[in-house]
């Protein structure tokens, strides 16, 4: 049975869920506007095998609401949690933008076991090199759009302060790309392969094609799978994700 924690980080208090169980830790990341809970069908199915922790990312879920919704207090708030409840060999897996916050804290800690990067973290450009506003658009709003309307209504954070954030995330891909030549265990992109709704949905989606073919050949830690489902794939085919997830963590020594 889970047991809920809180950790409190400056003004902000997450709240933890700690599943139990001897296997190596797990920690599962929810992507912007989601929860904790968002991973209970695909825990339940890994934590037979794991002890799974999750936690809701301040201004979301349970925790509380904060005055600081910087990218580098989100990564904290990982390493915090990690450091805080000592979690050894450690697989961090993040699903949207908790996958760009896997990452990093990945780089950042002793001993990460396993990276898994669900859906996000992408390091998406145009063909012509220009930022890659319009794509990235396409992944954090148009690809989870359906999502929102509900979530806007009732999660913590404002929508001013859901603009910021989305805005930080847009932001951080070109470093994702640097980051994940940095990653030294062995790491896993799982991606969505059905193209999402919308006139620009089939040519973003041959871009993260190509972008996923490109950080294969820039690190050999990495590989990728893509699964027939859309952004939303934790909730909607946690079978798949769990086994995708269980074969990363055979794979590692």
């Amino acid at each position: 049975m889970a047991v809920t924690r809180t950790l409190v980080r400056d003004d902000a208090v997450l709240s933890v869920r700690d599943w139990g169980g001897d296997g190596t830790p797990m920690v599962l990341i929810h992507g912007l506007r989601g929860n904790q809970r968002e991973w209970d069908a695909a825990g339940v199915k890994l934590a037979r095998q794991f002890r799974i922790i999750t936690f809701d990312q301040r201004g979301h879920g349970a925790s509380s609401r904060s005055g600081d919704h910087s990218w580098k207090a989100r990564v904290d708030d990982l390493v915090a949690l990690i450091l805080e409840m000592e979690l050894h060999d450690v697989t961090l897996v993040g699903h949207s933008l908790g996958a760009g916050v896997a990452l990093e804290a990945a780089n950042r800690i002793d001993d990460c076991r396993g990276l898994a990067m669900i859906d996000g973290a992408l390091p998406v450009e145009l063909p012509d090199g220009k930022a890659p506003g319009r794509p990235v658009r396409n992944l954090v709003v148009t690809a989870r759009r359906s999502l929102l309307r509900g979530a806007l209504r009732n999660a913590p954070l404002s929508f001013a302060e859901f603009l910021r954030i989305r805005d930080d995330y847009r932001g951080r891909f070109s470093e994702f790309d640097e980051e994940l030549h940095r990653v030294a265990c062995p790491a896993l992109y799982i991606l969505a392969s059905r193209v999402e709704h919308g006139p620009t949905g089939p040519a973003f989606q041959a871009v993260r094609e190509q972008a996923a073919a490109l950080v294969v050949q820039a690190n050999p830690h990495v590989r990728v799978q893509w699964i027939d489902a859309r952004h939303n794939m934790i909730r909607t085919h946690p079978r798949q994700v769990a086994a995708a997830l269980m074969l990363l963590h055979a794979d590692t020594p």
